[in-house]
């Protein structure tokens, strides 16, 4: 408990150093980076989700049928978080732009 607090006591200390009106340009290679974690993701995730479909289409079994959904739903849940992640760190620093965001 006392780490977790140490950590989001650091965390704010470390928010609250940014400048108001930080930029991070589009070319910055942690932008390419992002870039490139974000279209894997977003490949997988396709890929994953058409997986849960055809499991969901094929299958008859509703404990299987169960797990699928969920899994479909932690699919959905991390292409949610991947594509808002820019987002919220502009939020977080006070950014006015985030790799093009």
């Amino acid at each position: 408990m006392r780490k977790t607090i140490l950590g989001a006591a650091a965390l704010l200390c470390l928010v609250g150093l940014v400048a108001a009106d930080f930029v991070i340009p589009p070319d910055q290679p942690i932008c390419r980076l992002y870039g490139m974690i974000q279209l894997f993701a977003v490949i997988g995730g396709i890929l994953a989700a058409a997986y849960a479909g055809f499991v969901l289409a094929t299958s008859h079994d509703l404990a299987e049928r169960g797990n699928t959904k969920i899994f479909l739903g932690g699919v959905i849940i991390g292409l949610i978080v991947i594509w808002l992640a820019p987002l919220v760190v502009k939020e977080l620093v006070g950014a006015s732009n985030v790799c093009g965001w």
